[in-house]
């Protein structure tokens, strides 16, 4: 066992260890390119990440980069699949695999496991080696918890997402406009790109830039009274949790969305 946590790892002598990241696959204009890339980088412990886009297609593109890499002499460690239904992709990837003859490349799975999700696969005799375990290891599950996640929207001027079953992501810098009824009380928030200015208030603001806060964090009764200010202008019934609105998506980031998941297909 080890884990991912770098502090960890330094405070209790836990053995470190990791795969990539999806925003590390995105930063790269192909996903082939990204894996042979990290296989020079981390020559001893290559895991490829293959559902950034589509997991299939990513196994394909793993199997082709760790033949490139075996006739070098160097080995591929496993692949991990991090969404969509990991019982039957797992199945497929390893036939994938098999057929290139890298029958001792691992399957990892990883994506809000817990030991009820982990003991279904494992009955199911799936060919999974290796499970990661965090948001549910890391948190009680009985208690609320945010599960949020860091997400790249763009890179080198270039709108980037992730296509990955259930986990797609809209790219390019976003701001959400909230609106407010003739009573003051929430109505909707617009999910729409940073420059286009739609009607309502502006909610994202930048704090840090470039590692470096912009400007001295909020006290902890200012965020207290602001945030007593919000809830109070919330509608009963989402106060309650009777419903949750959908935030509506702009016309511009919709359209960004399907051109950039047009070219994503075409180009990776």
């Amino acid at each position: 066992t080890a884990t991912s946590n770098v502090l960890a790892g330094k405070l209790f002598g836990i053995p470190v260890t990791g795969t990539m990241a999806h925003s590390y696959i995105e930063s790269f204009d192909r996903e082939e390119e990204a894996f042979r890339v990290f296989a020079e980088n981390f020559p001893e412990n290559t895991v490829f990440l293959i559902d950034t886009y589509d997991t299939i297609e990513g196994a394909r593109r793993a199997a082709r980069v760790a033949l490139e890499l075996k006739k070098k002499g160097l080995s591929v460690r496993g692949v991990r699949l991090d969404s969509g239904d990991v019982i039957e992709l797992s199945r497929k990837v390893r036939r994938i695999l098999d057929e290139a003859g890298l029958s001792e490349v691992k399957i990892f799975v990883s994506g809000g496991l817990d030991e009820k999700k982990i003991a279904e696969i494992v009955s199911s005799g799936t060919p999974v080696d290796a499970f990661g375990v965090g948001t549910k290891m890391g948190v009680s599950a009985d208690a609320p918890y945010l599960d949020l996640a860091y997400k790249l929207v763009e890179y080198d001027g270039r709108p980037r997402m992730k296509l990955s079953a259930g986990k797609i992501t809209y790219p390019g810098r976003k701001q959400v406009f909230r609106r407010y009824d003739d009573s003051g009380l929430f109505y909707e928030d617009y999910l729409g790109l940073r420059e286009e200015g739609l009607p309502g208030d502006p909610l994202l603001k930048c704090f840090m830039r470039r590692g470096k806060l912009l400007e001295a964090p909020p006290t902890l009764s200012a965020l207290r009274r602001r945030a007593a200010e919000e809830i109070a202008r919330l509608p009963e019934g989402i106060r309650q949790g009777k419903r949750t609105p959908a935030p509506r998506i702009s016309q511009a980031l919709g359209r960004l969305y399907r051109e950039t998941a047009e070219r994503l297909r075409k180009e990776i």
